[in-house]
C-alpha cells in the first residue's frame, strides 16, 4: 500500500508538471491520498492481549481444582465482561483509543473461547465435534457486527473454517458445519460483507468459503464440478452488478474463486475423482453458465475474458471417469486398457484447455488493462508447464538431467513470461 501511494503521488506531481492539473487540484489530491503510517503499536497491543489472555488461562488452570464451581463460573464471566466492556469503552467512548480498545476486545474474544472449553470441562460436557469452535465463531461474528473491525471478522472466518475442517475430518457435523454451514455463511458472513465491503473482507470470506466447501464435498463424496461453477457465477454477478441501476457491492472475489477452481482441477488432473451424484445436472448448469458468460461478454465486448473463464473452469477433469468403458484391447501381445488410453488423452486435452485459458486470460488482461488477469494468467501458464514437465518427462530422463532440464526450462520460461508481463502491464498503464 505504501508503494502504491508513493507511485500515485509521483503521478500527481507529474500531472502538475505537465499542466494537466492546477496547484489547488494537486494539493487536494495529495491530501486525499496520504499514506497511512505503519501501525506497529497496533500489532504490539494485539500481542499484549493474547499474552494476557494466555497468562490468565494458565494461572486459573494451575489452581482450577482448588476453586469452587460457582467461583469458576463467575470468574470466567467476569473476565469476559470486563474485557469486552473495557475494550468497547476505550474504542468507542469519549477517550477514543481504538487501538487499545481493539486489544481488549481481542482479549475478551480469547477469554470467551477459553471459557467455552473450561465450562465444558467443569460440567463434564464431552463433545466429539466442533461445537466449541462453532460457539466461538458466533461470539467472534457478534463482536465483528458490533465493531465493524476486520480483525474480528477474519477471526470469525478462521474459526468457521477450522470447525468445518475438523468436522469433515471426523465425518460429523455440529453447530456451523455440514448443512448448517450454509445458514451461517449466508445469514451471518455475507450480510456483514454487504454492509462492510472491503477487499480484505472479500478475500477472507472467499478463502473461508473455498476451504469449507472443499472439505464438505470431499467428505460427502459430492461432485467437484461446483468449483467450476463458482467463478462463472461470480463473474455473472459482477457484470450484472455493474449494469444495475442500484449499485450492488461485490461479494466473493471472482479472481480467488478462479484460482480455487484452477488448483482443484490441477490436483485432480492425473487422478480424476469418481463420478458423484447429480454430475450430469451440474455439467448442464456449467454449460448454461458458460452460455450466459459468452452472451454478457459479447454485449460488453469482453469476449476474451469470457472465453478464458470458460476454458479455465472446464469441468473435464471432474467428468473424466465417464469415458472409462472398462474394456481392454490387445496390442503387441499384451492387454492395453481402453480406459488408460482414453484417460491419458483426456488428461492431455484438459491440460491443453488450461494452457489456452491461461493465454486468453493474459490477452484479456492486456486488452482490459486488468493486472490481476495478466499476473494470474502468467502463473496459470507456469503451473501448467510445471505439471506437464513433471508428468511426462519424469520417466524419460535420468533424474539429474530431469532436474537440470527443469531448472533451465523454468529460467527461460520465467524470463520470457516476466518480460511479457511487464510489457503488458506497462502498456496498460500508459493507456489509462
Amino acid at each position: 500500500m505504501m508503494l502504491r501511494h508513493k507511485w500515485l503521488r509521483g503521478e500527481i506531481d507529474q500531472w502538475y508538471t505537465e499542466g494537466l492539473i492546477t496547484a489547488e487540484q494537486r494539493e487536494r489530491l495529495q491530501e486525499r491520498y496520504v499514506p497511512s503510517e505503519w501501525r506497529s503499536s497496533q500489532i504490539i497491543l494485539w500481542l499484549a492481549g493474547l499474552l494476557v489472555g494466555l497468562g490468565i488461562i494458565l494461572m486459573v488452570a494451575s489452581n482450577w481444582d482448588e476453586i469452587s464451581r460457582s467461583i469458576r463460573l463467575g470468574l470466567i464471566c467476569s473476565v469476559i465482561i470486563a474485557a469486552y466492556t473495557t475494550g468497547y469503552v476505550l474504542a468507542y467512548g469519549k477517550g477514543n483509543y481504538p487501538r487499545v480498545g481493539s486489544a481488549f476486545l481481542l482479549l475478551g474474544l480469547f477469554a470467551y473461547g477459553a471459557g467455552i472449553w473450561l465450562v465444558g470441562q467443569m460440567y463434564h460436557i464431552s463433545s466429539y465435534d466442533a461445537t466449541g469452535l462453532g460457539l466461538w465463531f458466533l461470539g467472534a461474528i457478534a463482536v465483528a457486527y458490533l465493531t465493524g473491525h476486520p480483525l474480528f471478522y477474519l477471526s470469525a472466518l478462521v474459526l468457521l473454517t477450522a470447525a468445518n475442517l475438523s468436522d469433515a475430518a471426523d465425518h460429523t457435523m455440529s453447530l456451523v458445519t455440514g448443512p448448517w454451514f450454509y445458514g451461517a455463511f449466508i445469514g451471518l458472513v455475507l450480510p456483514f460483507l454487504w454492509r462492510n465491503n472491503r477487499p480484505v473482507h472479500r478475500y477472507g470470506a472467499t478463502i473461508a468459503f473455498f476451504f469449507c466447501i472443499l472439505a464438505q464435498l470431499l467428505e460427502s463424496e459430492q461432485s467437484l464440478i461446483w468449483f467450476s461453477l463458482f467463478p462463472l457465477w461470480g463473474l455473472i454477478y459482477d457484470r450484472v452488478a455493474e449494469k444495475s441501476n442500484r449499485p450492488l457491492p461485490p461479494l466473493l472475489s471472482t479472481p480467488l474463486l478462479l484460482w480455487g477452481a484452477f488448483l482443484v482441477e490441477i490436483l485432480f488432473l492425473m487422478n480424476p475423482p469418481p463420478l458423484a451424484p447429480f454430475w450430469p445436472w451440474l455439467t448442464a448448469f456449467w454449460l448454461l453458465s458458460a452460455v450466459a458468460i459468452l452472451w454478457l461478454g459479447a454485449r460488453k465486448q469482453t469476449s476474451l475474458e469470457s472465453l478464458a473463464m470458460i476454458a479455465l473452469t472446464a469441468p473435464l477433469p471432474f467428468v473424466a471417469k465417464y469415458i472409462e468403458p472398462g474394456k481392454e484391447l490387445i496390442g503387441n501381445g499384451s492387454p492395453i486398457g481402453i480406459s488408460t488410453f482414453l484417460m491419458t488423452y483426456t488428461e492431455v486435452a484438459a491440460l491443453l484447455i488450461l494452457f489456452v485459458g491461461a493465454i486468453l486470460l493474459i490477452q484479456s488482461g492486456s486488452r482490459l488493462r486488468e493486472e490481476w488477469q495478466i499476473n494470474s494468467g502468467t502463473l496459470f501458464f507456469l503451473v501448467c508447464v510445471l505439471y506437464a514437465y513433471g508428468r511426462y518427462a519424469w520417466g524419460l530422463f535420468d533424474k539429474s538431467l530431469f532436474f537440470i532440464g527443469g531448472g533451465l526450462v523454468l529460467f527461460v520460461l520465467g524470463y520470457s513470461l516476466e518480460r511479457k508481463r511487464r510489457h503488458l502491464v506497462d502498456a496498460s498503464r500508459k493507456e489509462v
